[in-house]
């Protein structure tokens, strides 16, 4: 048996292994990796489509994915999409056209919340989102309030 060694173009990782198909197989998976990564920067966070896609197709399903992100932010926080009302939809694409999730549906919830507060809203509106991002009078904050005395 001879060694062979299976290295990425960019240098980036070398191993050493026994048979050549086990570096094919390295390679092969690393090539895939590497090709994944592309096709979810591409949906998810505004990157370049990756070659041999079709740039249609993956800006189809990057609008389908942002509104399905849309809307489960909406059923998780309710009370913002009613404070932004007809402009939660479209504030919301804006918003995720630019900022990929990083964290869950809640994070990403205030992450919104925090971004609309710089879209210059209505004063109502504004006075509410901040009102929702510290609720300064929910049931929690009096309960820890308490305990503190």
């Amino acid at each position: 048996m001879s060694d062979h060694i299976a290295s990425q173009h960019d240098g980036r990782f070398e191993y050493l292994v026994r048979e050549r198909e086990d570096a094919e197989l390295l390679l092969a998976r690393a090539s895939l990796a590497r090709r994944q990564t592309e096709l979810l920067a591409a949906l998810t966070a505004g990157g370049p489509v990756p070659a041999g896609f079709d740039a249609e197709q993956v800006r189809v399903q990057t609008e389908g994915l942002a509104a399905k992100r849309r809307d489960t932010v909406a059923h998780l926080a309710p009370e913002l999409a009613a404070i932004l009302g007809a402009d939660y939809g479209p504030l919301f694409l804006r918003y995720a056209a630019g900022h990929p999730q990083t964290g869950g549906y809640r994070a990403d919830a205030r992450a919104f919340a925090e971004w609309a507060l710089g879209t210059d809203p209505a004063a109502d509106r504004r006075r509410a989102l901040r009102h929702w991002l510290r609720p300064g009078g929910s049931r929690w904050n009096r309960l820890l309030a308490g305990r503190r005395h």
